[in-house]
């Protein structure tokens, strides 16, 4: 749903006033570069995140926007709002940006400008190629009077994108910067239309802390007799893939020691994942994830495949908040369910 605000002709009920300084608390990520004088008012961080970066115009498939192409980057990462000074335009800090990172051995793999980029007039975070890339939580952080809000504008214009990548490192990074059109009726416009403002977001590798512990036989077994599920976090997929991932094997091992112990029951094997992405598309890969863990339990585990109905929900019973990464990892999971 695209987000709306109200419009003001000018500053007289304006209460938020471009900041001369970063707000309370922000600060830089370690190694990441900012353009000269600019101001940081947004910071949103993940130990852990796997994200698709837009290299293509996204396109609307169900409702949702989708970028028919994208790299994929997983490690730590940082999302970042910025205000650069006056009379910047956002070329030029785009251009600033690729030249600064270039030293550091990146190399732009993808750009774009305005309504080649998906871009339309609507909120940062209402038009399809802002919303592929904040945080899913962006619009009830920043609220309507924020200077993030008033620097994202309720029009984007001059829209300029970008996606960088070290391929030594694996890092990656997409940047996008804009001049606010009008403004919320809560912020000084005519300040804030004078300045551009900077979107980055920077991954950096780093592998996944591996803190869910493989439950035993015994403790699946007692889970299905009092509840008729159980939640298993330690069978693995790579984004968007439905290859299970060599480290899943104890958990795969545990199951098949209970069925081989409990030799009268049959499961239902539910794949499930988080809101990220189409609908369609996670209903499918959440169905193929499933059958991928009944085709090893049989293949690899002796698991007589009648024993198994693979089944896939995508993200329609989530148990936490999808709004963050820890709470996108806890709906990601693969539920054994009682038949």
């Amino acid at each position: 749903m695209l987000a709306f605000v109200l419009f003001v002709a000018g500053p007289a009920l304006a209460d938020t006033t471009v900041p001369t300084q970063d707000l309370k608390g922000l600060g830089d990520p370690p190694g990441l570069s900012r353009y000269t004088g600019s101001v940081l008012l947004y910071r949103n961080d993940a130990d852990y995140d796997e994200l698709r970066l837009p290299v293509s115009r996204p396109v609307d498939k169900g409702g949702e926007p989708v970028a028919p192409k994208v790299l994929e980057a997983r490690g730590q990462r940082s999302s970042l709002q910025y205000l650069v000074p006056p009379g910047r335009s956002p070329l030029e800090v785009l251009r600033n940006y690729q030249q600064a990172y270039k030293a550091q051995g990146f190399e732009t793999v993808y750009e774009c400008a305005g309504p080649a980029c998906g871009a339309s007039e609507v909120s940062l975070h209402g038009f399809d190629l802002g919303r592929l890339l904040v945080p899913a939580n962006y619009a009830s952080a920043i609220g309507d009077n924020s200077p993030a809000a008033c620097a994202g504008g309720a029009f984007v214009g001059d829209l300029r994108y970008a996606v960088l990548q070290n391929k030594a490192s694996g890092a990656a990074m997409a940047l996008m910067s804009w001049k606010p059109g009008n403004v919320s009726a809560y912020c000084d416009e005519a300040a804030f239309k004078k300045h551009a403002s900077v979107f980055l977001v920077r991954v950096q590798p780093q592998a996944r802390a591996q803190t869910m512990e493989t439950l035993s036989a015994s403790e699946l077994g007692q889970s299905l007799t009092a509840t008729g599920k159980v939640a298993v976090y330690g069978i693995l997929f790579d984004t968007n893939k439905s290859d299970i991932k060599p480290e899943s094997r104890p958990s795969l091992e545990q199951i098949g020691a209970l069925m081989k112990q409990n030799p009268g029951i049959r499961l239902h094997v539910v794949g499930h994942t988080d809101n990220v992405g189409g609908f369609d598309a996670n209903l499918g890969l959440s169905k193929r994830r499933a059958e991928a863990v009944a085709a090893a339990l049989t293949k690899d585990f002796g698991v007589a495949r009648e024993r198994l109905t693979a089944n896939g929900v995508a993200s329609l019973a989530p148990v936490q908040s999808n709004a963050d990464e820890a709470g996108r990892a806890r709906n990601r999971r693969v539920e054994l369910v009682l038949q």
